[in-house]
């Protein structure tokens, strides 16, 4: 119902067709370009500030004064040329020279204008077109010509700068032409004859559309004003930027409006918009993704970056997302890559990758906003960006606490405990973040950026196997540099944890399987790339890196250390106008596995029309062991006082190597943008995934093999005083024996009906096909069907021009079936697998708002799970139920 009524009043209030802030900004600024094309200037440079005013773009700035400087109106250039120059753009030096130019191009005009009013004293008064001959340029001013031509190349020199050399090598070249001309001539003057109507003053300078005044000085031209400012562009599924159009994978882009209008504080929740992805919430600050299926508790399957940094904590493989360092707000876009990317980003990339891009420093505004709601809520953000001449900066801040859903145990329970030192035993996440970075831009072409974080925040999250409530806190940082050039990049960051986990709720006398945390890991890549033309137009990208890993971890009986490496080349190869190829490989040498790991990708892109693309790409993609699955040594405790199973990791129990897990995908889509109120995509994929890895079943223990020892050393049997238990059998992890063949398929479209109105839409079904070897024996992911066939999300935003903002999203899941380890009193006790049935469930969140003060102060109210189903997404996972929350904006 409010769906409905949502739609049907903005189409009653609606204008034409548009769309989304970004898709009516390229609208009026397609008109725009279209009108300066044709002549009507103002026409469009009235288009243009209105698409600037709409969504701001430094580009914009530059079309109007490019617009204006092919005019003649080089006040009004100048003044939009400035403002350009303000944001600090790579152009900087050529943009400057232009000003200087359009000085001299004005001194001289106008010197040359009082010398003809001195010697043709009614020339002034006269508005008749002259039919005398005017000067293209004296002895004076092609001198003047050639003295800048020494300057640009002096400063092409100091910068190191190809494109101010080839301005001074034509600077030079026009002057040769021009005293060539003039000793053709008269000796004294190159001339042209005055067509009518145009004077000295109005005489254009070059590089723009239309017909040009063959008086147009062409020291003036510079690059050609930007024809796609506000198109959609990802970076995340080739390593650099292009068109989802162009993309070798299927890609979906969540935009800072899409955030903002959310008003979520939960990234994953935003991401449900996506087709094709699963997230599973199992408490309010505890979600785990999953891409094209095998979604689990510390899904580690999906490679979450922000900016191009990876986030999963090296011991688990997993993200927990309470640990990055940035909220909602400080996001400017979400990139979601589905497929395999092994073939570039190495491990982990198994399934898919999401890359969080956060907002550039340098934008000047400041903002803060303030929330608070049900579930002991309380949510705080800050943050202030600037320029200070080359240096861009950025900083934020900010602070949440919830409660959990509900309790694993309840509060009346006086045989189970909280520790004191984690507080409320009902917080589900407590504590803040803050975030800095700094771009400084050394010459046009060059420029390094430094970027930190620290995260300390309490988080309530589902462990693996028999293992369920955790809690964790402790300090998390990282600082990432990089250096940019015109031929590559250099990029490192350090990621550092500190940090305490066990179980939220303890049998009293039990153990809590605490363990103290500590890793580190340093990352660095360099990488080469360049455009070329050879027989047909390349984008290559070569590149290396090293990963060095460490950690210290009670679960893990010592510490350890490895040392990755990768190499890695792409060429994105543009055949014909229509027809483009992308090629990927990547090797990596992991320490655990006596070979290299090769992951290929090819990716064959048809564009029938300009703005519609077919895609075919097939490529493979795999996930090393973590360190819990190698080195985990822990005696786990059960619910039967005096027993537990010793968990071992592979390289502990020496059951053998675990090999990677693998996944072959192949793929065709097809992406069409052709009409301004409508994009839509269809996709089919089939996956072969072989190896998982998993916990396998408990080996027990035979009566023979107890000594009757206490603490015994490497004697597993042996009674622990520590735990006061004795152990019934151990476990280990495995490579699943079952191939899992899936074929699925996603169908997606946004459509902006009216001005103000997106709507969105996407459904994608998935069937897993599953092959065990006759050999093969035990319980395995063969009986479960943890993915839900089906997945259907839809939604609504709107934008009033009078402030109101509505956001209504709707998602639902098919039925689901787990089968997870479980403690068991049957058979001497011990672990064993349980099946779990969960129905299928929906979910509604909603936001409205309204923008008072010229959008500066928003009012918001944020609803999740509006309609208060109780559902689990997890067997083991809380009971969402409804939460809200009233939040105050404020934007300078």
């Amino acid at each position: 119902m409010l769906v409905a009524t949502v739609l049907t009043g903005a189409l009653g209030i609606g204008s034409v067709a548009r769309a989304d802030v970004r898709t009516e900004a390229r609208t009026h600024f397609r008109r725009g370009m279209a009108l300066i094309a044709e002549g009507r200037v103002d026409e469009g440079v009235a288009a243009l500030q209105e698409a600037y005013e709409i969504l701001p773009h430094p580009n914009v700035l530059y079309n109007i004064a490019r617009a204006y400087a092919e005019s003649a109106r080089y006040d009004e250039a100048r003044d939009y040329f400035e403002r350009y120059l303000e944001t600090d753009p790579p152009d900087r030096s050529e943009v400057q020279q232009f000003l200087v130019a359009i000085g001299d191009r004005q001194a001289a005009v106008e010197a040359r204008e009082r010398a003809r009013q001195t010697t043709e004293p009614g020339a002034a008064s006269t508005s008749e077109p002259s039919s005398e001959s005017r000067p293209l340029a004296t002895s004076e001013e092609i001198q003047a010509l050639e003295d800048s031509a020494t300057q640009i190349a002096a400063l092409a020199e100091a910068t190191q700068s190809e494109a101010l050399r080839r301005r001074a090598d034509q600077l030079r070249a026009l002057a040769v032409d021009l005293r060539g001309r003039m000793g053709e001539g008269s000796g004294a003057r190159v001339v042209v004859e005055s067509g009518g109507g145009g004077s000295a003053g109005g005489e254009a300078i070059g590089g723009g559309g239309g017909a040009q005044d063959p008086a147009v000085d062409p020291t003036l031209a510079i690059r050609e004003a930007e024809a796609d400012v506000y198109e959609e562009s990802v970076v995340s599924a080739a390593r650099f930027a292009q068109s989802p159009l162009d993309a070798p994978a299927s890609t979906t882009v969540i935009s800072r409006q899409d955030i903002r209008l959310s008003g979520l504080y939960n990234l994953p929740e935003v991401l449900r918009r996506a087709a094709g992805v699963d997230v599973m919430t199992t408490t309010p600050v505890d979600s785990n993704l999953g891409i094209r299926g095998f979604n689990q508790r510390l899904s580690n399957r999906v490679l979450v970056l922000v900016d191009g940094r990876s986030t999963y904590i090296d011991t688990l493989g997993a993200t927990l997302w309470m640990t990055l360092p940035v909220g909602p707000s400080d996001v400017e876009r979400i990139e979601i890559i589905r497929g395999p990317a092994s073939a570039l980003y190495g491990a982990n990339s198994f399934s898919g990758i999401v890359n969080v891009i956060t907002r550039p420093p340098g934008e000047p505004s400041t903002e803060a906003i303030v929330g608070g709601g049900n579930g002991n809520t309380l949510w705080g953000h800050a943050q202030t960006s600037g320029r200070i001449e080359r240096l861009a900066y950025r900083i934020a801040a900010g602070y949440l606490t919830t409660h959990r859903f509900t309790r694993e145990v309840g509060p009346d329970r006086v045989d189970y405990f909280t520790p004191d030192e984690y507080g409320d035993p009902a917080a589900a996440t407590a504590g803040g973040f803050a975030n800095a970075s700094l771009r400084y831009r050394i010459i046009p072409e060059l420029q390094v950026s430094l970027q930190g974080g620290v995260v300390d925040r309490l988080q309530n999250f589902q462990g693996t196997g028999p293992l369920r409530d955790f809690i964790a806190r402790g300090p998390v940082a990282h600082v990432l540099g990089s250096i940019e050039t015109p031929y590559g990049s250099i990029r490192a960051f350090y990621t550092h944890f500190d940090a305490q986990a066990q179980l939220s709720s303890v049998p009293r006398g039990g153990d809590p399987v605490r363990g103290d945390f500590v890793s580190g890991t340093f990352d660095v890549e360099a990488e080469f790339a360049q455009e070329f033309d050879l027989l047909v137009h390349h984008n290559l990208h070569v590149g290396a890196s090293y990963r060095r890993k460490t950690v210290a971890w009670d679960y893990l009986g010592q510490a350890y250390e490895q040392n990755h490496y990768a190499l890695f080349i792409q060429d994105a190869m543009r055949l014909t106008e229509w027809l483009s190829l992308v090629g990927s490989f990547r090797t990596d040498f992991h320490p655990l596995l006596p070979d290299p790991v090769f992951s290929p990708r090819g990716a064959l892109l048809v564009h029938p029309s300009e703005r519609s693309t077919i895609r075919a790409s097939v490529g493979t993609a795999f996930r090393t062991p973590t360190f819990l699955e190698s080195y985990l040594d822990l005696r786990n405790p059960t619910p039967i006082p005096g027993v537990h199973v010793i968990a071992q990791g592979s390289e502990i129990a020496r059951g053998g190597v675990l090999q990677p897990e693998n996944i072959l995908s192949a793929e065709l889509g097809y992406r069409n943008e052709e009409f301004e109120f409508l994009d839509f995509e269809i996709n089919v994929y089939y996956n072969r995934v072989s190896n998982l890895i998993s916990l396998a079943q408990v080996q027990p223990f035979r009566l023979a093999d107890y000594s009757g020892g206490v603490d015994q050393g490497d004697f597993l049997q042996s009674y622990s005083r520590g735990t006061a238990s004795y152990p019934v059998g151990t476990i280990t992890f495995q490579n699943e024996p079952p191939i899992f063949d899936v074929v699925g398929g996603e169908a997606m479209t946004r459509i902006y009906p009216v001005t103000g109105l997106d709507i969105y839409a996407n459904y994608a079904i998935n069937q897993t096909f599953t092959t065990v070897p006759a050999t093969a024996s035990g319980v395995f992911r063969a009986d479960e069907a943890r993915t839900s066939t089906h997945h259907v999300n839809a939604g609504i935003q709107y934008r009033s021009e009078f402030g109101l903002d509505i956001s209504v999203d709707f998602h639902f899941a098919s039925e689901q079936r787990w089968l997870e380890q479980v403690f068991t009193t049957e058979d001497g006790g011990g672990v064993a697998y349980g099946e779990f049935d969960l129905p299928a469930y929906y979910l509604i969140n909603a936001r409205i708002g309204y923008r008072m003060l010229d959008d500066h102060l928003d009012i918001g109210i944020v609803g999740f799970n509006i309609t208060d189903n109780r559902h689990r997404q997890h067997p083991f996972g809380q009971e969402l139920s409804a939460r809200f929350m009233l939040t105050v904006a404020y934007r300078m």
